[in-house]
């Protein structure tokens, strides 16, 4: 369960922080990880503590290479397949997220590509 709840910690700053790339948290944006993060309930009976570790996440702002240096450490206690899934789910929730608010634009755009780049992404 603890590794559960470390992608999600991990998915929820990655989030806030392309949220942000563009210089504007829009509502739409913020739905959507505030959505994601309260889908925690859904994933099995989480304690009062691991919950609020994970809604705390919401309330910081993190730079590029914090997104990417907790990234490489979550991933690295993972076996390449389930690597490969994480960084795939990853990839997909920050497409998601820049699309939240129906327009990318180029901050956000240049900070994917180079989160991709950092993990070999295509």
């Amino acid at each position: 369960m603890e590794k559960i709840v470390s992608v999600v910690k991990l998915m929820a700053k990655t989030g806030l922080f392309f949220a942000h790339a563009d210089g504007s948290y829009q509502r739409a944006e913020k739905r959507y990880i505030d959505n994601f993060v309260s889908g925690l309930n859904q994933i099995g009976d989480l304690d009062d503590a691991l919950r609020n570790e994970v809604t705390d996440t919401l309330h910081h702002t993190y730079t590029f290479e914090e997104i990417v240096a907790d990234t490489k450490a979550l991933v690295a206690d993972f076996s390449d397949k389930e690597r490969g899934a994480i960084l795939r789910s990853i990839k997909g929730f920050i497409n998601k997220v820049i699309r939240a608010d129906s327009k990318v634009d180029s901050a956000e755009r240049v900070a994917y590509e180079q989160w991709k780049a950092a993990f070999g992404l295509s």
